[in-house]
């Protein structure tokens, strides 16, 4: 009995030590890859085309997959760890299609999955009487997840080529039809449903008419949004998009201009006077549909020439001031020194930034800061965590509509959250193009602003950026350094230089900032590099309580940032996407440390006012060129009485003219003797 308990004993150790023996080796053995092909087929035995095919591989009873991914080629074979149950779940066009289970032990294995097969499906597009057929109408066909399977154009009978699609059997399965003319979103039709191996017709009615009856008016305004009326002879020229012109009429009393009967469509619109296109309005396209029948035109400012010697250049569109040049001898015209005035371009602008928009994260409270811009009509640029984004459908239709209401733009703020100075250049060029890929089929748009994860780039990033198309670049000011300049740049680098929200390391969180002190560090900005930035995070403008943002709204500081917006408009200070800053430069003067004069002039009217004196330039022209350069606030002068004379140039004024170009006399002088002449009724302003 004795030796047996022993070699019980003996039996249940070595067992023990077996077992554990086991359970320690076991997860090592778990751990070792094999190989798993998958191939998918049709039910009538064709393999699919891996395109636009997608899989999800799930390990045993896990919820997330371990593997999400595109179809490369198929068959496709994928490592995977042994001793495990996997089930693959195929996506083809955004629909889901099958699911196949296996399990991988010690040997490879095939998993061969049998789809439904597509359905086919054709578009009749019409006008709103159904009946009239639209022409040339750009139809998109999209997944219920919003992502583009196939676009295509509608012949002269408004008929699509027939497109062949993954079939639907799910619920919650459906395409989205879009009609566009252009880049003008029309209709759109949901809930389109396929059934495998059946074609089928869709007829679609657009809400627009074939012809819009009602008045189409036009008006048309100066830089400082003044309504022109009928004393210039002005009139609109309506051209079809592929350059065929169409129809024509001109400005009349009250300022207006009007057309009616016009076909519904895209069209281009030029302002016209003596049968020439005027540059100062530029040319601009439009959808006549019915749905917006009054448009206002209004003139860019222009760029001023830079006559200096030796000036490079400017690669921007230049509009010539109209101070003509008609020597009267052969002899070259001299250059005469500029003014003591100093000037800087500037946009005297100020542009929000929303950083981290995402899924699933304080949409709430995203939104929230969202609908704030939008209901004030202030634009607002909001950077997309494109892999964190897409599948909240609450947050993706506010922002797709934003998009569509010209309230939001879009830029790209990485893939992820990781920073981009980790990578090479062909990583951070590879991450650019993809992560623009995924915004174009999440939002259909393809952002040219950039907005680096944690504001950190360097010299890769701004040559990857440029390869790939991108015009902006956005950081902060602790990582990018002046200067920034605001003209002939490929890419204009614009940091914030402030911002609503202050992170406190001692509490691990993002604190709101009081407005007074984002608008005078905004201003700041303005004056030092001629525009600002503010960033905004969703952190500072949550409820925060146990440690935790909640996703709600905190009314405080939503008021601060209500009340900095109307603190930057009260001042006139321009609220603008951060990509159209450097569209909306001016020049402005900088005064000497002892210049007092209220007024400001451009260093190259010197040359002007010399060769008027010289003989070069004529009375009228000179005249009108003062005349043109004050009404757009160009040259600025002290506050005068307007005459109605129209008497002769005194001698003296074009000798002065000449002297200060000589600089033997002050602005002031020169200044004096335009005040003289406007008093006299030789040049006419608004005053």
């Amino acid at each position: 009995m004795f030796k047996m308990s022993n070699f019980r004993i003996l039996q249940l150790g070595g067992l023990s030590i077996l077992l554990s023996l086991i359970v320690s080796l076991g997860p090592v053995y778990s751990e070792e890859s094999n190989l798993l092909q998958i191939e998918i087929k049709y039910t009538n035995g064709d393999r699919i085309d891996a395109y636009q095919t997608t899989y999800k591989v799930y390990q045993d009873f896990d919820k997330t997959p371990i593997i999400e991914k595109e179809l490369e080629t198929n068959p496709e074979t994928i490592s995977l760890p042994i001793n495990h149950k996997y089930k693959v779940e195929v996506y083809v066009n955004g629909m889901f299609s099958e699911v196949g289970y296996i399990e991988l032990k010690e040997s490879s294995e095939k998993l061969d999955i049998g789809i439904p097969l597509p359905g086919g499906i054709k578009f009749h597009v019409f006008f709103e009487d159904g009946e009239t057929p639209i022409e040339n109408a750009i139809v998109k066909i999209k997944s219920h997840q919003g992502t583009i399977q196939r676009i295509g154009n509608t012949n002269e009978n408004g008929d699509t080529m027939r497109y062949w699609l993954q079939s639907t059997f799910l619920p919650n399965d459906y395409y989205v039809a879009e009609v566009y003319y252009d880049e003008f979103l029309l209709a759109s039709f949901p809930n389109i449903e396929l059934q495998q191996g059946i074609s089928q017709e869709q007829k679609i009615v657009v809400p627009i008419p074939d012809i819009v009856e009602e008045l189409i008016i036009f008006r048309l305004f100066d830089t400082s949004h003044e309504k022109i009326l009928n004393n210039d002879d002005f009139s609109v020229l309506i051209e079809h998009h592929n350059g065929e012109q169409f129809k024509s009429s001109t400005l009349n009393d009250r300022g207006e201009i009007y057309f009616s009967s016009i076909p519904s469509g895209i069209y281009s619109i030029s302002v016209i006077k003596d049968k020439s296109k005027v540059d100062l309005w530029p040319e601009t396209k439009i959808a006549i549909t019915g749905n917006q029948n009054e448009f206002d035109l209004i003139q860019e400012n222009p760029v001023v020439p830079n006559t200096e010697p030796g000036a490079a250049p400017s690669t921007d569109r230049v509009i010539e001031h109209p101070v003509k040049q008609t020597p009267s001898s052969s002899s070259e015209p001299i250059i005469y020194e500029p003014s003591k005035q100093n000037y800087q371009l500037t946009c005297n602008c100020i542009s929000f930034r929303l950083d981290g928009v995402q899924d699933y994260w304080l949409n709430e409270v995203q939104y929230e800061l969202i609908n704030l811009f939008s209901k004030n009509n202030i634009p607002l640029t909001a950077g997309v965590i494109i892999d964190s984004f897409g599948n909240d459908p609450y947050l993706v239709s506010v922002v797709k509509k934003e998009i569509g209401s010209k309230n939001l733009e879009i830029a790209n703020h990485g893939l992820d959250s990781k920073p981009f100075t980790v990578f090479d250049k062909q990583k951070q060029s590879e991450l650019l193009e993809e992560s623009n890929k995924k915004i174009f089929e999440k939002l259909n748009v393809s952002p040219t602003i950039f907005i680096p994860p944690e504001n950190r780039f360097n010299e890769d990033t701004k040559s990857a950026l440029i390869e790939n198309g991108f015009t902006h670049l956005s950081a902060s000011m602790l990582n990018d350094s002046p200067p920034f300049s605001l003209k002939d740049e490929t890419l204009y680098r614009f940091p914030a230089v402030t911002t609503t929200g202050e992170y406190v390391p001692s509490q691990n969180r993002i604190l709101g900032i009081g407005s007074e002190t984002t608008y005078a560090e905004a201003i700041g900005g303005i004056d030092l590099y001629g525009f600002g930035v503010i960033t905004i995070h969703p952190q500072e403008f949550a409820i925060y309580e146990g440690g935790e943002y909640q996703n709600k709204i905190n009314p405080d500081q939503l008021t601060e940032l209500e009340t900095l917006i109307d603190s930057l408009q009260s001042k006139n200070i321009k609220i603008v996407f951060l990509g159209d800053i450097d569209k909306n430069i001016r020049m402005e003067v900088q005064n000497t440390p002892n210049s007092i004069a209220p007024y400001s002039i451009p260093s190259w009217i010197k040359n002007n006012a010399g060769w008027w004196r010289d003989g070069n330039i004529d009375d009228n022209s000179f005249l009108h060129g003062i005349e043109f350069l004050i009404k757009e606030g160009i040259l600025q002068i002290p506050p005068t009485t307007q005459g109605s004379g129209g008497s002769e140039i005194p001698s003296w004024i074009k000798e002065n003219a000449g002297w200060w170009a000589e600089g033997k006399i002050s602005d002031d002088d020169f200044i004096y003797g335009v005040n003289y002449l406007v008093n006299q009724g030789i040049i006419i302003v608004d005053v």
